[in-house]
């Protein structure tokens, strides 16, 4: 069996991913994602883990790849907590574990799953709530330019460039 914990928080909450990964499956062979700056502390408090660093490397899409192919039977993540956004957060959801567990602001233990947004989107409203307001509206115009916006500018830049083409052919005959 394997479990994953990523690191995410801060101070006193930084390890307690990692605790509720051990008590949950004592005999696991745990991995744990830190930050560099943590691992001294992560690697004191848990001799016998495998510590990898949290950043991606060969793209992200690739470091996600990675950790599906993996197949933890556990993963748990601090959702809430830090000063940073930490995208870690996301891979967590993303890293295809059997049960993935989010603590949240109270340090209460939620079971999610990536395919049932109910059991996930109101973490991330409440990370939303908290964020700064600049980085939401820069999240919500690039979620529009990739959806709305790509459906309305197609046929608004289509429409002039294949009537101008249109009256030119009809001139030159």
């Amino acid at each position: 069996m394997k479990a994953v914990a990523f690191l995410t928080g801060e101070g006193d909450a930084l390890l307690q991913p990692a605790t509720i990964a051990r008590s949950r499956l004592p005999d696991a062979k745990l991995v744990l994602f830190v930050r560099d700056d943590d691992r001294a502390v992560a690697a004191a408090a848990f001799p016998d883990a495998e510590l990898r660093r949290d950043k991606a490397t060969g793209g992200k899409l690739a470091f996600v790849r990675a950790l599906r192919a993996e197949r933890f039977d556990l993963t748990v993540v601090a959702w809430q907590g830090g000063e940073r956004t930490q995208p870690m957060k996301l891979v967590a959801l993303l890293a295809g574990g059997v049960r993935t567990f989010v603590l949240d602001r109270r340090g209460r233990q939620r079971l999610i799953r990536w395919w049932q947004p109910w059991t996930w989107a109101g973490l991330l409203l409440q990370a939303a709530m908290n964020t700064d307001p600049l980085l939401v509206v820069a999240a919500l115009c690039a979620a529009y330019r990739m959806t709305i916006g790509v459906v309305v500018a197609v046929p608004w830049l289509v429409w002039p460039a294949r009537s101008a083409s249109g009256g030119r052919d009809r001139r030159l005959r």
